[in-house]
């Protein structure tokens, strides 16, 4: 072998040029070691597992998918931030075709437990997000909210219908931003 990998990064790149030609299907140790020019035991040594390798690879193409997003508390509203939210991840299955669909399946076929906590880590990142974009809207009817129907309840509800929209390979979310609007603003 002619080349060493010297990083985990490097490595990541070409588990995700692998992605990208073949889907998350594609991806395994011996071919990544093949592109590399190192051997298997060399991805080994940053990746235990080929349950690892993959979880990497989805945490990066999600890194890369979410560059650029911020929430943008101080002039958009919470509806203006979902709309974006929706747009920039749907630019992923560009990059990535069919990722949302199996990315999950992917992770958790080998290794439930890693890959749930690697997507419950990037969810709650946008979760937390979108909570702090509802509570700086001035225009979010607080009366909307109550003991029975708290704002973290209403973010998880958002979120979901926002990742349904996006597995569905929907054109845009406006129905679900028309519902948002119903609900929380006067």
């Amino acid at each position: 072998m002619n080349k060493a990998i010297t990083s985990q990064e490097a490595i990541l790149c070409v588990g995700k040029e692998i992605v990208l030609e073949f889907g998350l299907e594609g991806l395994n140790i011996r071919d990544v070691a093949r592109r590399c020019g190192v051997s298997v035991g060399s991805i080994y040594n940053y990746f235990p597992t080929k349950s690892d390798l993959i979880i990497a690879t989805i945490e990066s193409i999600w890194k890369d998918i979410m560059n650029g997003y911020k929430v943008c508390k101080d002039q958009h509203s919470f509806v203006d931030n979902i709309q974006s939210l929706f747009l920039n991840i749907q630019k992923g299955p560009v990059n990535y075709p069919s990722f949302f669909s199996t990315h999950s399946m992917s992770a958790t076929a080998i290794d439930k437990e890693k890959g749930r906590e690697s997507m419950d880590k990037y969810f709650l990142h946008m979760k937390k997000g979108l909570l702090v974009a509802l509570n700086a809207d001035s225009m979010v009817n607080d009366d909307a909210f109550s003991q029975a129907f708290t704002k973290e309840d209403f973010i998880d509800f958002v979120f979901s219908n926002l990742i349904t929209l996006l597995v569905e390979q929907a054109n845009s979310c406006n129905f679900l931003l028309e519902v948002i609007r119903r609900i929380i603003y006067k």
